[in-house]
C-alpha cells in the first residue's frame, strides 16, 4: 500500500471519530438502526419457529392415522364416481329403450340382467322377469333401438332363461332389411359370432348388409335387427350358400332389455 493512500485513510477514520464525539453521525445511526432492527427480529422470529418444528419428534402413529383416513376418503370418492357412471349408464340405456317403445305398438316388459353364462357353446342369460310377469317360451328380447338380444328357451315363476343369438343352439329365421322374407337361418357359433344358413343362391347378399329377423316365427316379430355381414361363401353349383354374421350386440356391457309380449304382436286382434 503507498503511502500516500494510508495518509488518506487514516485522515478518513480521524473525521469519523471526530464526528462519531461529536454528535454529528447520529441521525445516520438512527436510521441505520430504524431499518435493520426490524429485519433482525424477523429473521430472529422465522429461525425460533423453524427451530421449533425441527426439534418437534415425528409422530408416527399419526402420520399412519392421516393416511389412513386419505386413502378412506380416496376410496370413498371412487365408489361414488362408479355409482353415479352406472347410473348415468343405465338412465341413458332407459331413456333410449322408451323412446323405442314409443316408436312401436309393441307391448314390453322391462328386464335387468341377472347372471351371465358363456361356456362350451353356450351364450346364455338370466332375466329378473318371469311366466308371474306374462312371459311365455319364445319370446323376443331385445335390448335399447329394437337390437335383437335371443329368445325365452326357460321359464320359472320370476327367473326366464334367454339363448342368445350366438349360442350353439340357438336357430332363428331371417331376413335382410327391406325384403320381408325368408333368405336364411342364423345359427349361433358360440363365440360371439353366427351364420346365416340355407341361403338360396338366387338371393344377392354383399359385407355389412343387415340380417333382420324374418317375422316367422310366432313369438318373434319382423325387422329387428341382429347382425351385419361379413363374408359370403358357396359355389355356384350348390344350391345353397352362407355367410358369417357378426351380431349388432355385445352382451358384455348389458345390463338391461326389454321382453316383447304375445299379445304385441298380434296388436290387430287386441283392437277386436
Amino acid at each position: 500500500m503507498s503511502r500516500r493512500l494510508i495518509v488518506i485513510v487514516g485522515l478518513i477514520l480521524a473525521l469519523l471519530a471526530v464526528a462519531n464525539v461529536t454528535g454529528l453521525l447520529a441521525p445516520f445511526q438512527n436510521i441505520s438502526r430504524a431499518i435493520t432492527v426490524p429485519i433482525a427480529r424477523s429473521f430472529s422470529s422465522a429461525g425460533r419457529g423453524i427451530g421449533t418444528w425441527l426439534s418437534r419428534p415425528l409422530e408416527i402413529s399419526e402420520l399412519t392415522e392421516q393416511n389412513v383416513d386419505l386413502r378412506a376418503r380416496l376410496d370413498s370418492a371412487v365408489v361414488d364416481y362408479v355409482r353415479l357412471r352406472a347410473l348415468e349408464e343405465e338412465n341413458r340405456s332407459l331413456r333410449a329403450m322408451l323412446e323405442f317403445e314409443d316408436e312401436s305398438d309393441y307391448d314390453f316388459v322391462p328386464a335387468r340382467i341377472i347372471s351371465r353364462s358363456s361356456d362350451e357353446g353356450r351364450v346364455e342369460v338370466l332375466i329378473d322377469r318371469g311366466s308371474r310377469d306374462g312371459l311365455e317360451v319364445g319370446m323376443a328380447v331385445v335390448a335399447e333401438g329394437g337390437l335383437f338380444v335371443g329368445k325365452i328357451t326357460e321359464l320359472q315363476p320370476r327367473i326366464s332363461r334367454i339363448t342368445l343369438v350366438s349360442d350353439e343352439q340357438s336357430r332363428i329365421a331371417a331376413s335382410t332389411a327391406g325384403r320381408h322374407a325368408l333368405i336364411g337361418v342364423i345359427e349361433g357359433r358360440g363365440n360371439g359370432t353366427a351364420n346365416l344358413t340355407l341361403i338360396p343362391q338366387q338371393i344377392e347378399l354383399n359385407p355389412d348388409d343387415i340380417i333382420v329377423t324374418a317375422g316367422t316365427e310366432e313369438k318373434i316379430p319382423a325387422n329387428l335387427p341382429i347382425g351385419l355381414i361379413n363374408t359370403v361363401e358357396g359355389q355356384q353349383t350348390d344350391p345353397f350358400k352362407h355367410a358369417s354374421i357378426e351380431p349388432l350386440l355385445r352382451i358384455e356391457g348389458l345390463d338391461l332389455v326389454l321382453v316383447l309380449r304375445s299379445s304385441a304382436l298380434r296388436p290387430e286382434s287386441a283392437n277386436q
